[in-house]
């Protein structure tokens, strides 16, 4: 009797001991699948911007405001909506208004899923599916603008500019990123106080800041949702400027 009780002791054992590893199996499954996810999100952004960049010959930080301030036009990622396969979304914008005008407080609310991470919080798992909890429209992919607190509001030529400021126009080419454009950062994931997706300004547009280094990492500046992981596409430095951590 002793025995069979040990028998079933170790048994029991056993079956806790596997359905540990199946849950921790399936962590990492699902964590390797958000990563890739991240990683897929921020290209589709890139590549917009470059459709955006070809089509109009520039990207900029905000739509074109030039009356209103940074913080109350429309972000980049409006901008470039039409490059996503966001049309609907697009055209419930008014470009000529600010963020805070009652059509676009509006369209602001829609939900885009791309803009998301898939390991954040506003993201419910059930069934192996992702489900869209959150009841705020952000976004965890900011712009890069430059190295230093003021990079958005740097001249183009300016040796710590970057790829977004908030009235400089900037070209996607060779001439203006120096280091390549396959070494500069346009987009980066954060999970630090993400911003609504379609406000301009700081919600959407960040600098790397000196004295914020290390800049990627849990409670730094950039990453943070996938234990350190690096999730960005294309490039942080430019015409000398530094922003690597």
């Amino acid at each position: 009797m002793r025995r069979k009780r040990v028998i079933a002791g170790l048994c029991v054992l056993l079956v806790l001991a596997c359905s540990g590893l199946l849950l921790t199996g399936v962590q990492r499954v699902r964590e390797a699948a958000a990563v890739a996810k991240c990683h897929c999100n921020i290209h589709c952004l890139a590549f917009a911007l470059h459709g955006y960049s070809d089509t109009h010959g520039s990207i900029l930080a905000t739509v074109p405001l030039p009356s209103v301030p940074p913080e109350r036009r429309l972000s980049w990622i409006v901008a470039v909506l039409p490059f996503m396969e966001q049309d609907t979304a697009y055209r419930r914008f008014d470009l000529t208004a600010p963020v805070d005008a009652e059509r676009n407080r509006v369209a602001a609310e829609t939900h885009l899923r791309h803009l998301i991470c898939h390991s954040s919080v506003e993201i419910a798992w059930g069934e192996n599916r992702a489900a869209l909890k959150s009841p705020t429209s952000i976004t965890h992919y900011v712009g890069i603008a430059g190295v230093g607190a003021d990079a958005a509001e740097l001249p183009q030529k300016h040796e710590r500019a970057g790829a977004f400021g908030y009235d400089r126009k900037t070209y996607i080419d060779s001439s203006v990123f120096t280091d390549g454009r396959s070494t500069t950062f346009l987009v980066v994931e954060t999970a630090h106080e993400p911003g609504h997706w379609a406000l301009g300004g700081s919600g959407t547009v960040w600098p790397f800041v000196p004295d914020a280094a290390p800049y990627v990492g849990p409670g730094r500046p950039f990453g943070g949702i996938h234990g350190g992981a690096r999730v960005g596409g294309w490039a942080a430095r430019r015409a000398g400027g530094r922003g690597d951590g």
